[in-house]
């Protein structure tokens, strides 16, 4: 175990100290990709070392390497070393996290991280939660436990139910009404301002016209930080508004949420800690790997109402006195000790150096805007935010949109072939933009220039000769 363990880690170490080496993303189609692991089970044993070999060659090279310092597209995930050590630690003891007899040493951990995240998003002593696989099932999490604080038992309730989020919410909120049991018809995505935010106008219309039209307003769900823009909702208003309308307010924070450990992070979230619950993804700005989403509710109890179920097989491992089983907060009964990669690499490297790279972070977006605006032909759509960007390619005289969209289509797919920076792209406004998140601790200013320069070679070479 100990030689084929120390193989494991030295192959790790080594992926991640020549990330800079690799291209960014390699990729096969289906068909490609399966001809090069497709098997029968062996009948009998393969040596590990030839395993790891086959993976080494045929399955790792094949993936984008999210860590590398040219990965800027969606929001990546970039663990420290210590971090997967912790996720390590978890599988390697295979704590069963559920419920607290069985694993109290882990799930103290779990309720310190827990406290911590609760303290620096600014939510009140008591509040509290669970770390989820990520940010979608925290949120249908929050979602379930709002449905059962207005509608309990009463299946009749459920037809009336409605939602209330922006047409620039992530998809998961949409999909977690839809599992919820809210009517597609009644989850309102609602327009947005100048800036990428909820209107509140709309919003108060909205919840106005159901209740005269005898439906049930359920949740208010807010974005701290959007996937597209890095957009933040008016939370104090959102606040002011849900507490007025006895609306629950859930705040989806996953990937811009820890920015509130930096001060100028705190003034943009202001509000995030008056909502009734919170969705965190430690695998985004925390530094730990995948899986490990978060969702914190000012009153946990709602989560326990929603969710316990004892059966005869668990009644001897009930929750006791101050104990918590994790199990009674959510979904999931067998469920893995995340807390020790988020509290170990937390420990290591301590908050001061988490507040020092989230501002980095943010500070070199803003930088890749001054650049981009420097450049000729670049038109930025919305301006750096929370470490997010989006810009589209421009020349002078080119004003029809589909000859805009398929040239940006053009600079993006080079980019992504050039194989030292990866961007993505989304819609604003009807307009294909290019898009950057710049989250990896290992992201330069130098990596910043060059994907200006990447970026610009691109149209040069994708635009019509004369």
């Amino acid at each position: 175990m100990q030689r084929l363990g120390r193989d494991v880690a030295d192959l790790v170490a080594a992926h991640l100290a020549t990330l800079r080496d690799q291209p960014v993303i390699r990729t096969l189609d289906r068909p490609a990709a399966q001809a090069l692991i497709t098997a029968p089970p062996p009948e009998r044993g393969i040596e590990f070392d030839q395993l790891i070999e086959t993976l080494r060659e045929r399955v790792f090279p094949y993936a984008v390497r999210e860590p590398h310092p040219g990965f800027m597209a969606y929001v990546p995930g970039c663990p420290t070393f210590p971090a997967l050590l912790g996720d390590w630690l978890a599988t390697g003891y295979n704590f069963f996290a559920g419920v607290w007899s069985v694993a109290a040493g882990p799930n103290a951990v779990e309720l310190t991280v827990l406290d911590w995240m609760r303290e620096w998003i600014g939510m009140p002593e008591g509040a509290g939660g669970l770390l989820t696989s990520g940010g979608s099932v925290a949120t249908l999490t929050a979602m379930i436990a709002a449905r059962h604080a207005v509608v309990g038992d009463d299946a009749s309730l459920m037809p009336r139910l409605a939602i209330y989020t922006s047409d620039q919410a992530h998809s998961s909120v949409v999909r977690a009404a839809w599992i919820a049991g809210v009517p597609r018809a009644q989850v309102r995505q609602l327009p947005v301002d100048d800036a990428y935010r909820m209107r509140m106008d709309a919003l108060e219309d909205a919840i106005a016209r159901d209740r005269a039209a005898g439906l049930v307003p359920l949740m208010i769900v807010a974005s701290a930080g959007t996937t597209n823009t890095g957009a933040v909702d008016p939370l104090p208003q959102l606040a002011d508004l849900a507490a007025r309308e006895r609306v629950w307010l859930h705040v989806d924070a996953a990937y811009a949420g820890f920015a509130a450990m930096t001060e100028r992070g705190r003034a943009l979230l202001d509000g995030l800690g008056r909502a009734d619950s919170v969705t965190l993804d430690p695998h985004k700005w925390l530094y730990v790997p995948f899986e490990c989403g978060c969702l914190l509710a000012s009153d946990p109890a709602r989560l326990r109402d929603a969710f316990t179920i004892i059966p005869e097989y668990l009644h001897d491992v009930r929750a006791a006195g101050a104990n918590v089983n994790f199990a009674d907060y959510g979904e999931q009964l067998t469920r893995s000790a995340r807390a020790l990669k988020v509290w170990l690499s937390v420990s290591y490297f301590g908050t001061a150096a988490l507040r020092r790279t989230i501002e980095s972070r943010i500070a070199l977006a803003e930088e890749a805007e001054r650049l981009l605006r420097a450049e000729e032909g670049i038109e930025i759509l919305s301006s750096a935010q929370l470490a997010v960007l989006c810009f589209r390619m421009h020349p002078a005289g080119m004003d029809d949109p589909a000859a805009l969209d398929a040239l940006n289509e053009r600079v993006l797919a080079a980019v992504a072939q050039g194989g030292r920076v990866y961007l993505s792209s989304t819609r604003l406004r009807g307009a294909f933009a290019l898009r950057i998140c710049v989250l990896g601790f290992r992201t330069t200013a130098g990596d910043i220039r060059a994907l200006v320069r990447a970026v610009t070679s691109a149209a040069r070479d994708a635009l019509p000769q004369p």
